[in-house]
């Protein structure tokens, strides 16, 4: 028996493609179980099903796009393959990019002769280790509190320690908590109140998707931030900070959902997800995600170089002390 999968929840137009009953639900099943997916009714079950189908054909879609252009099969099923893609952007995607004030604005140009050929500031020991913003539009909140948690340990020669994006999370007046927000009001927030929390002082508690009640103690800050600068220069700017410390970026990842490992060389959208640049080499970018380390590469994505993929270059900004 075949059936057709028909899905209205997905805004782009359907692939009419058929399975097998039995194939479907072997690989769902498997799928769910891989994943630890529970469903409340049959009904979100075989919801959730057909949209897992449909994003079967999605991946196909992307991997076959992107080997044309050069490329290889870089898109497979992640944990998120049970959401549709309007539901996705819904729930993760919620940067909210704007223009940084001039006064923060800082031109930088990387120069071959005298920069490294690639950086990688894990090797460095300054790169935490991936978080899990969960069902929160948090992003905003792990960006910079990653960069500061890197750039505080880089300029201070302390121990590396987790801060609290929960802090900037339920605490930030200026952004929107699990709605959104944007990493230079984050760091805005964090210079006026003083610094940040440690995360084992003030753990991540909105993964469900509750921004919660500011709960920030002064007493208990353990790294302080008076600012933020943002980088000009595109490409070669980002090179150029990424030279000093691994900064904020923010990107286009409405096809990061998918993505499974491999260089990612088509991107489409535009801005609405933040992350941290880590390190390059002479062909891409190492990007650390906050989707857990069981998505991408242990938690990373690879962007190729040479064309400001997924605009990676166009809003990149790091902590001042």
């Amino acid at each position: 028996m075949k059936f057709l999968i028909v899905l209205a929840l997905i805004v782009a137009p359907a692939l009419a493609y058929t399975y097998s009953d039995s194939e479907l639900q072997t690989a769902f099943a498997a799928w769910t179980a891989k994943h630890n997916k529970v469903y409340a009714t049959q009904e979100e079950h075989n919801l959730r099903m057909d949209i897992f189908a449909q994003n079967i054909d999605h991946v196909n879609d992307l991997n076959a796009k992107h080997i044309l252009v050069g490329g290889e099969a870089v898109f497979g099923l992640t944990q998120f393959s049970d959401m549709s893609k309007a539901e996705f952007k819904a729930k993760y995607l919620t940067a909210k990019p704007r223009a940084a004030d001039p006064a923060h604005t800082i031109h930088m140009e990387f120069d071959a002769a005298t920069m490294p050929n690639d950086v990688d500031w894990r090797n460095n020991g300054a790169v935490t280790a991936v978080k899990d913003q969960g069902q929160c539009g948090s992003c905003w909140a792990f960006s910079a509190t990653e960069a500061a948690e890197s750039y505080y340990f880089i300029n201070r020669q302390g121990a590396l320690t987790n801060l609290s994006p929960q802090q900037i999370t339920s605490c930030d007046p200026y952004d929107y908590g699990c709605n959104g927000g944007w990493p230079y009001d984050a760091f805005t927030y964090v210079a006026q109140a003083g610094g940040l929390e440690s995360d084992s002082a003030y753990p991540y508690t909105s993964g469900g998707g509750d921004t919660g009640q500011c709960k920030f103690d002064a007493s208990s800050i353990v790294a302080r931030v008076s600012g933020y600068k943002s980088v000009t220069g595109g490409e070669s700017g980002l090179a150029a900070a990424l030279a000093s410390g691994p900064p904020s970026v923010c990107v286009a990842a409405e096809d990061w959902y998918s993505y499974s490992g491999g260089v990612l060389r088509q991107c489409s959208g535009g801005v609405d997800h933040c992350v941290q640049a880590v390190g390059f080499t002479s062909d891409y970018w190492i990007v650390r995600n906050s989707w857990g380390s069981s998505w991408g590469v242990g938690g990373y994505i690879f962007i190729a170089r040479g064309s400001d993929l997924c605009l990676i270059a166009d809003y990149v900004t790091y902590p001042t002390f």
